[in-house]
């Protein structure tokens, strides 16, 4: 007996156990990356409160530091209890995600020491800044890492609009953070300002992507916080053109930028609620498509919502049709009917991969601008801000996009690193 049909429907239900198994691991990835989304709120606090006090010499926020350590504490603690565990050994295919896990472990384990030096006063506020910030972008690494595997389109433009509106959210916690220390200094310096107009340019492109991918509900969300009010737009204007400053201005600025972020908060909120309806949603769709290949009825069910119909040789509810067995003992409409299902399962993957290629490609152009500055940071000793002023102006100078003068670069350096020495 020629077992090809059967065979081929074994084959099509394993292709969508694997994808279910596949999506409720990703439900739970999405649990932990809305928590780690918690977690970088609490740290952005932390992080311009810390500046708030180190720029005024220890005169502003110093009740605020302890709790907002607190809620770090908290917060951490929240994320580690979803972390996927390692006594059975890494999970197959998840070696850049420990990575990432380990470094995201390794930077919050030296909080308590930055703690120590910030409330002593021991350290700069550019230092504190950067230590932070190295902290929050160990954690967004684990988020990238997350839109980078995901399988499904649904899922991957719901988790690449997160990833894209968190980048965009911690550009505006920099922001604030900048901000703070040039109001509670009472001037900008030259530099603080070229900062300050960087970060505002790179929330655009972030915000740009984000609302590419985003669910239409998230995206109204965004447009009532969008626009800067009148009084933020007038502090940034100060900022940017390095003037001078009232001290009292640090805590109205703060102020502002707080309600903007606990704004973007909320729509981080409801991206990772829209992630959390598309993984469910997707889970049902295939455990339902499983389920109704137990049974030729079942099939036949499921053929005529896709459009086809399934008869089975011999069927007594088609009598007005040809039931005639071939000689393989197969009505000719069953096998047509497997051939359609097997095309349109191939079709709709081939649907997947060719949306989930151009959604990479955007992450892969991301992923090499993040390289392409950390590689002027380190040759150059310049700060990251400077780094994308650099490769912005070669793009200009050649007319071309950021991502292909960031693919250049790495492609020289990856070069020069090969040639003997």
């Amino acid at each position: 007996m020629n077992h090809a049909t059967p065979s081929a429907l074994n084959y099509l239900l394993a292709s969508r156990q694997s994808e279910i198994a596949s999506l409720r691991n990703l439900l739970h990835t999405g649990r932990l990356i809305g928590q780690i989304s918690q977690l970088i709120h609490v740290l952005q606090r932390e992080r311009g409160a810390s500046n708030i006090w180190i720029c005024s010499q220890g005169k502003l926020f110093g009740d605020e530091l302890p709790q907002r350590a607190r809620d770090v504490s908290r917060e951490c603690d929240a994320m580690t209890a979803l972390l996927p565990g390692t006594e059975t050994g890494p999970l197959a295919g998840s070696s850049r995600l420990y990575a990432r896990i380990a470094a995201a472990l390794q930077g919050l384990s030296d909080l308590d020491a930055l703690r120590q030096q910030v409330k002593r006063l021991a350290v700069s506020h550019d230092v504190a800044m950067e230590r932070f910030n190295q902290i929050i972008r160990q954690l967004l690494n684990l988020v990238f890492e997350a839109a980078d595997t995901a399988s499904d389109p649904q899922v991957s433009r719901a988790l690449i609009a997160m990833f894209s509106f968190m980048q965009g959210k911690e550009l505006a916690g920099q922001e604030r953070a900048i901000g703070s220390a040039g109001f509670a200094a009472g001037v900008f310096s030259t530099a603080q300002s070229k900062t300050l107009v960087a970060l505002i340019e790179q929330q655009q492109r972030c915000f740009a992507t984000f609302s590419q991918f985003a669910d239409a509900q998230s995206l109204q969300l965004w447009r009532t916080i969008a626009e800067a009010d009148s009084e933020t737009e007038r502090l940034r204007r100060v900022a940017c053109m390095s003037s001078k400053t009232e001290e009292s201005g640090a805590l109205r600025w703060f102020q502002l930028l707080t309600k903007r972020l606990d704004g973007m908060k909320g729509v981080e909120d409801q991206l990772e609620t829209t992630l959390m309806q598309c993984c469910r949603s997707t889970i049902k769709r295939a455990e339902t498509a499983e389920a109704l290949g137990d049974s030729s009825e079942q099939w036949q069910i499921l053929n005529q919502q896709q459009g086809y119909s399934l008869y089975v040789g011999g069927a007594d509810w088609l009598e007005q049709h040809s039931t005639t067995l071939d000689s393989e003992g197969v009505s000719p409409q069953l096998g047509r009917s497997v051939l359609t299902l097997i095309q349109q399962q191939a079709q709709r993957l081939q649907a997947q991969a060719d949306e989930l290629a151009m959604m990479r490609a955007t992450l892969n152009d991301r992923k090499q601008i993040d390289q392409a500055k950390l590689l002027l940071m380190k040759h150059h000793q310049c700060s990251e801000e400077q780094a994308w002023q650099t490769l912005r102006k070669m793009a200009m100078n050649q007319n071309k996009r950021v991502a292909e003068i960031a693919a250049a670069m790495l492609s020289v350096a990856a070069a020069f690193a090969d040639t003997p020495k």
